[in-house]
């Protein structure tokens, strides 16, 4: 017991005397560009932007109905001061979808329609004076009425 206890009291000696090593961190290191911050040397990183949008909907017509999960990113680049363009990116997901029909196949077959990613919206904003605009706008939206409609009726003629 004696032998334990001196040994334990010189390693506790030892061990206050003993120095560790120690390195000294900087706290910030500065990286220097050689290039004036620009992608490809024409594209300014700070003028892109982008939003976010999730959405939840259920939409029903007599016996059809479905419901639509999507996310949108907005990506946003400002060419010029009164110039910019935008493309939404969407990812689709439809959880539940039937089209009144007792065939389980049809109402797969819609439901994996409405599932996807795809560009959903791209527009060219120009603003050349103080009281005019300018949008030119391509939109695919899949989600909308006149797509259920035409995919319904279309289906069911080819029966």
């Amino acid at each position: 017991m004696r032998k334990i206890s001196v040994i334990l009291i010189a390693v506790a000696l030892l061990s206050s005397l003993s120095y560790a090593q120690y390195k000294e961190i900087p706290y910030e290191t500065k990286v220097k560009l050689k290039s004036n911050n620009l992608i490809f040397g024409f594209i300014n990183p700070k003028n892109f932007s982008l939003n976010h949008s999730f959405n939840l909907s259920y939409q029903t017509y007599g016996n059809a109905s479905y419901s639509i999960a999507s996310y949108t990113g907005t990506l946003s680049y400002k060419i010029l001061n009164n110039l910019n363009i935008s493309a939404d990116v969407t990812m689709q997901y439809s959880p539940f979808a039937n089209i009144g029909s007792s065939n389980s196949v049809l109402n797969n077959d819609f439901q994996n329609s409405l599932n996807g990613v795809y560009l959903s919206r791209v527009s060219l904003n120009y603003k050349p004076m103080k009281n005019m605009f300018i949008n030119i706008e391509y939109v695919n939206n899949k989600s909308n009425n006149y797509f259920l409609n035409d995919y319904y009726f279309s289906r069911w003629n080819d029966f």
